[in-house]
């Protein structure tokens, strides 16, 4: 990883970010990794080793290593979380580095000694730039318990709060996310054995630093395109801050608020009395209220942010060609002095885990095991219920209960209804049961039955009409035609005539066909 290496001390930060993550494979181990930033905030590997667990020997081990590959920085800051085998690695092999502490950590340590919503003043004070803010915020956690300070001086004396960061750094992290990104980059090849996860990795940092190769190509100015975009953007929201000048390049910046701050701001000399622009290397909000303020001079935000972030450093950090590989029946033998061997550690019982154990703070089970998750989810619930049966006896005392039965009639005097139902043997309105009905059509099984309709329609007498019978059906006719004796055809319209079929059907209606003049034939 010598091109990693080399492009970490021409285009990045001295900021690097270490942890290591738990190998699921065959062979349990542990990955650690460093890792740094570039001008983007993009996650820059720079190295990474193999060891069998967290300790301070191993640990001392890896730091040995990186300090070999990266030499002895005027300026470095490392930042590591609550591990005390690599804190003293650290101490042992970086003398000289800025030692800072993962505070999301810190916080989960802390809330299992100390709660209260005061001890949320932490966050705040993690967070200020000035020492001033941070005395401030922190004087509130400290008068609510003095053992804190006991507390922290004991078991988290590095640095997790941004105003006791070295400002030559530009990186004003307080927490160890940047190593969680590289350990979620890598987590779906963690079973790989060493050798072929080691492979793996060499593949996927090939692949990366081409892609940001062809975007640095692409890229114009002496900035970052991205740093001056967001730079632009913060320029919007600057109405609450008014600009009292000096100078073109010097002024007070009031802040409209319940505070009523004032910061001064010198430009020629990067400066902000908030100090975000000295631990950031870009311009703070009082910095940008004073340059879009000139009228007369021509200003260009490039001239403010700092070379961490140039499109030149960038280039440098990813120009190196990481060199392809083939595959393992081609690499070239080497004799050892000595033989590598499998670690000694024994394989666990069971499947091996794919992800980590969840602290009780992340919503997991903390370690413990199924048996005792269920035992403590029961108790938890039997004193919900039982905290919201005393709730409902508090609840019910001193108000009046009403205890309701069934309903009883004041007829009958029966239970189950009231004096109006159907149920009542008194008021006598019981759903009668319908009769059915009988099927009166004309060629059904009761056709030849007298249809009230029939009865009540008489039927009409006429020239050559054939007339209904006693036992006839209704039937509608419209457009009767009838043929005369004098051979003359006339059309006659008879509106509810009605006609009684002939026994033969087929026969009547052949006949009525053929002696029609008009007739139509239907083929």
């Amino acid at each position: 990883m010598s091109p990693c290496v080399e492009g970490f001390l021409e285009g990045c930060r001295p900021y690097l970010s270490i942890d290591s993550t738990a190998l699921n494979g065959r062979w349990c181990g542990h990955l650690a990794a460093a890792t740094a930033l570039d001008g983007h905030n993009w996650m820059y590997p720079v190295a990474f080793g193999f060891i069998d667990g967290e300790t301070t020997d191993n640990w001392e081990w890896f730091m040995t290593q990186l300090h070999k590959a990266i030499g002895d920085l005027p300026t470095l800051a490392i930042c590591t979380d609550a591990c005390k085998g690599l804190e003293n690695a650290v101490k042992i092999v970086f003398t000289f580095a800025e030692h800072r502490e993962c505070f999301r950590h810190l916080m989960q340590n802390f809330i299992k000694r100390f709660g209260g919503d005061i001890f949320c003043k932490m966050y705040p004070a993690a967070r200020a730039y000035r020492p001033e803010v941070f005395q401030y915020f922190f004087n509130f956690v400290r008068e609510a318990s003095p053992d804190v300070m006991d507390w922290l001086e004991k078991h988290h004396k590095l640095l997790w709060m941004r105003s006791a960061f070295n400002t030559e750094i530009k990186c004003d992290y307080i927490t160890n996310n940047l190593a969680e990104c590289f350990n979620n980059w890598i987590k779906d090849w963690k079973d790989l054995p060493v050798h072929e996860l080691a492979d793996k990795i060499r593949e996927k940092v090939m692949v990366l630093w081409r892609k940001r190769r062809q975007i640095g190509q692409k890229l114009n100015g002496r900035i970052l395109p991205a740093v001056i975009r967001t730079l632009k953007m913060r320029t919007r929201g600057l109405g609450h801050l008014t600009v009292i000048s000096s100078d073109s390049f010097a002024a007070e910046i009031w802040e409209i608020n319940s505070m009523h701050n004032r910061h001064v701001v010198k430009t020629y000399l990067r400066q902000c009395s908030c100090l975000e622009w000295q631990h950031t290397g870009k311009p703070c909000q009082h910095a940008l209220a004073l340059i879009t303020a000139q009228q007369s001079v021509d200003v260009d935000l490039e001239d403010f942010v700092h070379d961490y972030y140039s499109v030149e450093k960038f280039r440098n950090a990813h120009k190196r060609l990481i060199e392809p590989l083939p595959d393992k029946s081609q690499w070239p033998h080497v004799e050892l002095p000595f033989r590598v061997q499998a670690p000694c550690d024994k394989k666990g019982a069971g499947r091996n885990r794919k992800l980590r154990i969840k602290g009780c703070v992340e919503g997991g089970s903390g370690g413990k095991g199924k048996k005792a998750v269920k035992e403590a989810d029961k108790a938890a619930e039997e004193e919900a219920m039982q905290a919201a049966d005393e709730e409902a006896v508090q609840a019910a005392k001193g108000k009046r209960q009403m205890i309701r039965g069934k309903r009883q009639c004041k007829g009958c005097g029966e239970l189950g209804h009231g004096e109006t139902s159907y149920k009542c043997r008194l008021n006598g309105t019981k759903k009668r049961k319908r009769k059915p009905r009988t099927n009166t059509t004309k060629y059904g099984k009761n056709g030849n039955k007298k249809s009230k309709k029939a009865a009540a329609n008489p039927p009409v007498q006429g020239e050559n009409v054939v007339v209904q019978e006693e036992n006839a059906a209704v039937q509608p006719l419209e457009n009767v035609a009838v043929h005369s004796e004098n051979a003359t055809a006339t059309a006659v319209h008879y509106e509810n005539v009605v006609v009684q079929p002939p026994e033969n059907i087929a026969t009547a209606k052949a006949t009525i066909l053929a002696t029609s003049p008009d007739r139509v034939t239907r083929k």
